[in-house]
């Protein structure tokens, strides 16, 4: 699958627990996570999402640590409001950490806006992503900020980003996997900028031209029609005539 997003906050800038409402509900996880990671533990924070050619993106975020237990901000987790339905939040657990992952399911391009500006600390998202299409173009822009995490930690975070796109990858600044997909590997200690865009026609014009074909094509068979009509009464009268 694919592949929105990872939620990686400066460490003094977490919220202090129980002030986030609806819509800052993910901002725990981040900030708990980062937090504890930097002060012991190891860290995985992992990003899969996939493009379709009718402009939706679903994927997955998995935020997770080996020191975990004692965060309660994880508890309190919720989809951003108006998403409730797109977004799953569920426990993970598996060789030795755990945490949670985060499932969106055909977002829309400014749904996927939506989920990004949710996760935000006191005002600052440690990371932005966002896809907008021009034409036949679509791009993907975002940055993910590890700047919080000391460089010392690199060997224990694991972090990565993976996009696909329903067609080939015209233009990126991260690591081609193939044709369609791309991936990136922020580092702590800095600031990743993604960048990615790949052509496909854009499917309302694909739709309008499906309909005008459609519609050529009744109104030919209707002319036929006519056409047939005409002739065989025309023979009839022949007939009569005769």
């Amino acid at each position: 699958m694919t592949g929105v997003t990872v939620q990686h906050p400066h460490p003094s800038t977490a919220s202090a627990p129980g002030r986030a409402r609806t819509p800052r509900r993910l901002v725990g996880l981040a900030g708990a996570v980062v937090l504890l990671f930097v002060l012991t533990g190891c860290l995985q924070l992992n990003v899969q999402m996939s493009v379709r050619k009718d402009d939706t993106v679903s994927g997955r975020i998995l935020v997770a640590g080996d020191q975990l237990a004692e965060s309660t901000d994880l508890d309190r987790l919720s989809p951003p409001s108006g998403l409730e339905q797109k977004v799953r939040i569920t426990p993970y657990t598996a060789d030795g950490f755990s945490g949670r992952e985060i499932y969106f399911t055909q977002l829309t391009f400014a749904e996927v806006d939506t989920l990004a500006q949710a996760v935000d600390i006191e005002g600052a998202r440690p990371y932005t992503m966002s896809f907008r299409r021009s034409g036949d173009t679509v791009a993907f822009t975002g940055s993910v900020d590890l700047s919080g995490i000391p460089e010392d930690r690199a060997e224990s975070a694991s972090t990565r980003v993976d996009l696909t796109f329903p067609n080939r990858i015209t233009e990126t600044n991260g690591s081609l996997g193939g044709g369609n997909s791309v991936s990136w590997t922020p580092a702590p200690g800095s600031i990743t900028r993604m960048q990615a865009s790949s052509d496909y026609p854009d499917p309302a014009t694909r739709g309008f031209a499906v309909w005008m074909i459609v519609g050529v094509g009744a109104a030919l068979l209707v002319s036929i029609g006519t056409v047939l009509a005409a002739r065989t009464s025309r023979a009839r009268s022949d007939r009569l005539v005769r």
